[in-house]
């Protein structure tokens, strides 16, 4: 009996017209466990890759008829190869050349001569990363199966709506005609009535349950990158919660950022109804700081004043609680964590208004006017995190509300 083959770490497509190359990376390669396949012309590249895609491509880019160049763009250009990562092996060392590897899609870029070392860490960079992606797309896969699960089920509790709402208004109609037969039906009908409120605490119940069981998901969205450790088994432990924990947190600060974008766009370019309503200050400002203290990365002291005997104005509340959470995380980012954050409220009949006041570093006077802009970052505050949206989002707020913000501030004097 033959063994059974033994699991290789990776299937390795190596392109390159010099035969002593393909010699060499194939033995090396091989002898770390990977599968080796070989090919001497960058034309056949893309037909190879496509019957059987490999794990991951080193490409040469000087070759005759076809250069690496041309076999990356065709190889990124249709989407059964696209997802494969190239590597470029050149003797070049051209910046240029780099930069036209790295345009082209490749993922990586090695000068020959190559170390071997330097090759296989490349290598099995590169592989982790993929096995990573693959690891997200899986997830995002049970994730998808489970929201469409939910919208399911939120359907079917619309149906049952309906036919509470049919039956509600067929007893309400029975009730209306045999107003003179009460007497006689007194005991069915609250029998009747009885049965109806079950039917809506069960409604209410059911309600409550699927919106509770709604965080389930988006909890795991947050949390999911911390599966991802367990493929980091040839790194020490601290290495491995260090890695791990800037993956966190660059995924968090990334859909912070596209969460960013997309209400800066709505708010810049989609309709957005304002709807007027009394806003009681008082609730609104706690929750706007409830809000803010699960965001801030340490807890902060944010002490809230309320004055005046106007504190219901006649307002927007969704876009004045976003106003007020974006002037209070931005206090927060810009100033010393043992700071407090004061934000005092003064209601007065014409108007209202809303004053948040940070012990930060200060923005200089010439650039005061500019930091309602989008991506606008003060010169003084490039050692902080973020990419200058949240006043930007802040102004666009106000310009529905037909409201104005001012700002006072000094070089690293608390404003």
């Amino acid at each position: 009996m033959s063994s059974p083959e033994t699991p290789h770490k990776g299937d390795i497509l190596v392109v390159d017209d010099r035969p002593d190359n393909l010699r060499l990376l194939s033995a090396m390669l091989s002898e770390q466990g990977y599968k080796v396949r070989k090919v001497i012309k960058g034309e056949m590249t893309f037909d190879v890759a496509q019957v059987n895609p490999p794990d991951l491509i080193l490409l040469d880019i000087f070759m005759p008829v076809m250069s690496g160049f041309e076999v990356c763009q065709q190889l990124k250009a249709d989407e059964r190869t696209s997802s494969i990562p190239v590597i470029f092996l050149s003797a070049s060392d051209e910046p240029l050349d780099k930069v036209k590897a790295f345009a082209v899609g490749g993922q990586d870029y090695i000068t020959k001569p190559f170390e071997i070392s330097e090759v296989l860490a490349r290598i099995e960079h590169q592989l982790r990363i993929l096995q990573l992606q693959q690891q997200m797309k899986d997830q995002n896969q049970r994730l998808r199966a489970e929201i469409a699960e939910r919208l399911k089920a939120e359907a079917a509790l619309r149906q049952v709506n309906d036919e509470l709402d049919e039956r509600v208004q067929e007893r309400t109609a029975a009730l209306t005609h045999t107003n003179q037969q009460l007497k006689w039906m007194g005991q069915k009908l609250e029998q009747a009535l009885a049965q109806e409120q079950d039917l809506n605490r069960l409604r209410s119940r059911i309600i409550t349950t699927i919106s509770h069981e709604y965080r389930t998901p988006m909890a795991i969205i947050s949390s999911s990158t911390g599966i991802l450790e367990d493929y980091f088994d040839q790194l020490t432990p601290t290495l491995r919660h260090k890695h791990l924990g800037r993956i966190q947190g660059a995924i968090q600060r990334m859909l912070a950022l596209i969460d960013d974008v997309i209400l800066l766009n709505r708010l810049e370019f989609d309709p957005v109804e304002v709807k007027l309503a009394p806003v009681p200050l008082a609730s609104m400002m706690e929750a706007a700081v409830a809000e803010v203290h699960t965001t801030v990365a340490q807890p902060r002291q944010i002490a809230v004043t309320l004055q005046g005997d106007y504190l219901q104005p006649i307002t927007d509340a969704s876009l004045l609680q976003t106003v007020v959470i974006n002037l209070i995380s931005n206090a927060c980012k810009f100033s010393p964590p043992d700071t407090p954050i004061e934000v005092s409220v003064n209601g007065q009949p014409q108007q209202f208004q809303i004053t948040v006041k940070d012990h930060g570093m200060g923005i200089p006077t010439e650039e005061i006017e500019s930091i309602f802009e989008p991506f606008f970052r003060a010169s003084n505050t490039l050692n902080v995190q973020g990419v200058g949206m949240g006043m930007a989002i802040v102004q666009k707020c106000l310009d529905l509300l037909n409201a104005t913000a001012t700002v006072h501030s000094q070089i690293d004097v608390s404003c």
